[in-house]
């Protein structure tokens, strides 16, 4: 009796140990990039139903005289071979665009010029809405400076953000300057092109003009953001850049392209707004370095983590 009880505890000690093994696989597993476990899954499901063809029809690997170790090998090959060039397919056609639904409104991100982009167009500015484009104030290579120089007429766009201050109840500060609540959004609509340009409270500049933020306070200007759009947009489709790319200056670490687009997207499904319009972010130039396939499902991925 003594006996049988030691050889039943063995037996549940080694299925607990092989079960914690298998979790622990499973959770390395989903935390390996989508692409490559969707690679897998597919791979797995074409091997699974070709081998129960296989069984159905009464064909199997012993009828080629094959040993074991063999037959495994030619299984794995072929899963292998499957995973490999369903990863590079999918590559291929999410390299430059992904679409998906968050909050019931389509969300789609591809490369391109924002400014060629129809619909109404998010520039981040400062919380000033400064119009000085002198590569000290304003970057002229910033869409801020693009917008001033090339998009809009600087006394139009002085004579909105008076307007806006107005009836938000706004005075001046000491520099002659109105100063926003981060997130605010000014539409400006322009003469210069005949577009609509929501320019957009982003971030603080101080007193040697660097613009400082950090995640908490990014956060919460998306936030504010959204509602923001959700007030002005008139049913337009929204074009955004990933905002916050220009800014080098987080205080709690420099964020890369994947940090804010997330971001972005996680305020926007925790933001209460739908759209009933669509929601463009553009990359501009190539987005090698923004794993697009990884937002095709990113908002159920968050939340299993």
């Amino acid at each position: 009796m003594i006996g049988e009880d030691v050889s039943k505890d063995a037996k549940a000690l080694r299925r607990r140990q092989l079960m914690n093994s298998l979790k622990r696989v499973y959770r390395w597993f989903h935390k390996l990039p989508k692409r490559i476990q969707d690679s897998v899954y597919f791979s797995v499901s074409v091997v699974g139903f070709v081998s129960t063809m296989f069984t159905v029809l009464g064909v199997s690997l012993k009828d080629l005289n094959a040993n074991l170790w063999l037959r495994i090998g030619v299984i794995a090959l072929s899963a292998l071979v499957l995973a490999m060039g369903y990863y590079v397919v999918i590559g291929n056609v999410y390299k430059d665009s992904v679409a998906l639904t968050i909050a019931k409104t389509p969300v789609e991100i591809s490369c391109g010029d924002i400014f060629k982009t129809p619909g109404y167009k998010v520039i981040g500015c400062d919380t000033h809405f400064d119009t000085r484009v002198d590569d000290v104030i304003i970057s002229k290579n910033s869409l801020h400076g693009k917008l001033m120089l090339e998009h809009a007429n600087i006394d139009d766009v002085k004579s909105k953000i008076q307007e806006t201050a107005k009836k938000s109840g706004l005075t001046k500060n000491s520099e002659g300057l109105y100063d926003f609540p981060l997130g605010t959004i000014i539409r400006y609509d322009s003469c210069v092109d005949d577009q609509t340009y929501l320019m957009l409270a982003l971030t603080g500049l101080d007193k040697n003009y660097e613009s400082h933020t950090n995640m908490a306070k990014y956060e919460l200007m998306l936030m504010k953001m959204w509602k923001e759009i959700d007030r002005v947009y008139a049913s337009n489709d929204v074009i955004l850049p990933i905002l916050g790319t220009g800014i080098s200056r987080f205080d709690d670490g420099p964020k890369d392209k994947d940090d804010l687009l997330r971001c972005m997207l996680c305020t926007f499904n925790s933001s209460g707004v739908s759209l009933n319009s669509k929601i463009k972010i553009v990359l501009y130039g190539s987005a090698e370095d923004v794993p697009l396939y990884e937002y095709k499902d990113i908002i159920n991925v968050i939340s299993r983590r």
